[in-house]
């Protein structure tokens, strides 16, 4: 240090050559911040050590509450009889959660049980159906309200519900229910099937074989559609785009409105390949075209006006083609709607 400088004030007579280049011994409060706040990557390994150690334990200690809040063979069994001595023909089995299918095994096979995501009336018809069993698990997990508020939507009157251990039953009274004039996969077995004009035969199951390819044929099955079951007509389109697959049922009774959905089965509904055409017409006059979308998985509706021949019976004729027949699994269903 030059001799002329002045001292720094703070070092006065405690001075010594070298002094001012030597390294300070850290403060307490240094010393402090260091144990209380460590190094960021320290915080951040110590913060996912201990979340990963509260999730293992929430794990353990929900898979060992898990048993109890599932029902029992004795509440199943309970479920079941009371559904053999209440249920009446029109009434159907909603499940809450929708993953509740051991209800399937254990209740009453006269009843049909649904297990469906949503039941508002503008997603799901429930076509024939007058009241609505709700049988819910009400402390399962990913138990929502949501089937509840679809249902109480559409209903004129509800039950209490009733608690039957981890069991809960509630039943519904549609308001409105959709009671058709005619569903047409019922009348399969009443109908004329041909494949550009070449007749498809009737086998003993009621479906139809038709020339061509082991995929040409028409049958009502459940098929899975965007996920879900679906009860449908399945009709592939023929492999010749000018030569449609047809459909014709006599003496239909008819409505002011034919309502229906159609889809691709399965992961086929992603292909980006040709739209699929149903043609309808009603005593062999065009009606409407209805076309499925390709890249467009789905249930998708269609609703046609039929006033004009409401009160009487027609025959309807259904047209499937495509210019593209790989992978086209086609299905649909159609109703006359007072």
């Amino acid at each position: 240090m030059n001799p002329e400088t002045p001292l720094p004030p703070h070092l006065g007579a405690r001075y010594r050559p070298g002094m001012e280049t030597e390294t300070a011994p850290p403060r307490l409060r240094d010393r402090l911040r260091a144990l209380f706040w460590p190094p960021r990557p320290r915080v951040l390994a110590g913060g996912y050590a201990a979340l990963v150690a509260a999730m293992g334990l929430w794990g353990i200690a929900f898979q060992a509450r898990l048993s109890s809040r599932l029902p029992s063979t004795l509440d199943w069994q309970a479920a079941a009889s009371l559904l053999e001595r209440e249920a009446r023909p029109g009434d159907a089995v909603a499940l809450s959660p929708m993953w509740a299918e051991r209800a399937r095994e254990v209740l009453p096979a006269s009843i049909p049980v649904m297990a469906l995501p949503r039941y508002a009336r503008e997603i799901e018809d429930l076509v024939g159906v007058r009241r609505v069993w709700l049988l819910s698990l009400p402390d399962a997990p990913g138990k929502s309200g949501v089937i509840e508020s679809d249902l109480a939507a559409r209903a004129s009157s509800r039950d209490e519900p009733q608690r039957l251990g981890e069991l809960q039953v509630a039943r519904y009274d549609l308001r409105s229910p959709t009671l058709p004039l005619a569903w047409l996969p019922d009348r399969l077995a009443g109908a004329r099937v041909d494949l550009g004009g070449q007749p498809c035969v009737a086998g003993p199951t009621g479906a139809f074989r038709c020339p061509g390819p082991p995929w040409m044929r028409v049958a009502r099955e459940v098929r899975e559609i965007d996920f879900l079951p679906r009860p449908c007509l399945y009709a592939h389109p023929g492999p010749d785009p000018r030569a449609s697959l047809s459909m014709e049922f006599p003496a239909v009774p008819m409505g002011r409105v034919l309502r229906g959905h159609t889809g691709i089965i399965g992961d086929a509904a992603l292909d980006g390949r040709a739209p699929v055409r149903l043609v309808v017409e009603v005593d062999g006059e065009f009606l409407a075209n209805v076309d499925e979308p390709p890249r467009k998985p789905g249930w998708h509706l269609f609703h046609l006006d039929t006033s004009r021949y409401a009160g009487r019976t027609r025959n309807l004729t259904f047209r499937v083609s495509t210019a593209d027949a790989a992978r086209r699994w086609f299905c649909f269903e159609a109703m006359t709607l007072p």
